[in-house]
């Protein structure tokens, strides 16, 4: 018995052995069914690993649609931007080709103005409250600009310079109707000659200008071209002015009273010509020159000695 008490030592090793064996063959080739506390303690350990998991994922869940989230945010502010960028760029892009067409206009229109010496200028002030009486442009004394000279769009005429400073100057448009509205003296071009009268008025409701003091006796048809008259030495002849809307007699029925569709849109000036003088010469080299209209003068002189009949 001392022997064995004294190898003791060798008898643990050998049942720890044995029983590391047993417990590997067991797991290995063992029963089919666990034993009860064994099943009862991996239940309850599913349990809490469920009780644990199901909140931890839903937390991770939560925290992943929150990045989603503000990743969304700032994805869509940066598209936002950049589709704010492209209308601002569009809008640009649309005023330029507004501005090129304008422009493409005036130097079509500028050959067309035989015997004149203009200068292209554009409008840099313009108030809403005084949007049909003046405005203001980027050319003044200094480029040569006086008062009374006339100032058109590539369509038309719009009015005459009123006020002069160095570097600008204001226009009083034909539209005005302030006290010093500007009157232009207009020729209406009919079948019959040319008959004259004068831009006094502006009717707000149709947009038409009106000419007043046209012979009685007139023939003058809707669409009949109006352009300045160059009577009274202030407007160069021939400047485009509008078409013929509606004829009627003023309210003494002694002369007519002419409605013109204005050439210009008033609405939109963004870019215009001042005519500086009229060359005393005509242009014989430029084949383009423009040609006087026969019966011009005698037109003229009828409808003088018309309305000195009138007045007699």
């Amino acid at each position: 018995m001392r022997q064995f008490f004294e190898n003791k030592k060798l008898v643990v090793v050998l049942l720890s052995v044995i029983s590391s064996l047993s417990l590997i063959a067991f797991s290995t080739f063992g029963q089919e069914s666990l034993p009860q506390p064994m099943t009862w303690v991996n239940d309850f350990t599913a349990m809490v690993a469920r009780l644990i998991s199901t909140p931890t994922n839903s937390i991770m869940q939560f925290g992943d649609s929150v990045t989603n989230l503000q990743n969304t945010y700032q994805e869509n502010q940066q598209l936002k931007k950049q589709l704010s960028t492209l209308q601002s760029l569009e809008a640009q892009n649309t005023i330029l080709k507004e501005e090129n067409k304008q422009m493409t206009n005036l130097l079509k229109l500028k050959p067309t103005l035989v015997g004149k010496t203009v200068i292209a200028a554009s409008v840099i002030s313009r108030a809403p409250e005084n949007w049909l009486d003046k405005l203001t442009i980027d050319v003044g004394s200094n480029n040569g600009v006086k008062e009374n000279m006339s100032v058109m769009t590539d369509s038309g005429l719009i009015g005459r310079v009123s006020e002069v400073g160095p570097t600008s100057a204001k226009v009083s448009l034909v539209t005005s109707d302030q006290e010093d509205a500007v009157e232009i003296a207009a020729g209406v071009q009919s079948d019959d000659g040319i008959f004259y009268g004068v831009i006094d008025q502006y009717d707000s409701s149709h947009n038409r200008l009106i000419v007043n003091q046209i012979p009685k006796e007139a023939k003058i048809k809707e669409g009949n071209l109006v352009t300045t008259s160059g009577l009274g030495g202030v407007s160069p002849e021939g400047l485009i002015i509008g078409k013929v809307a509606k004829m009627e007699d003023d309210e003494f029925a002694l002369a007519k009273r002419v409605y013109v569709e204005p050439a210009a849109n008033f609405n939109d000036i963004r870019h215009v010509f001042v005519i500086m003088s009229q060359r005393s010469e005509p242009d014989t080299e430029n084949p383009n020159a423009a040609e006087e209209i026969p019966g011009a003068n005698h037109q003229a002189q009828a409808s003088q000695a018309g309305a000195s009949n009138h007045a007699n």
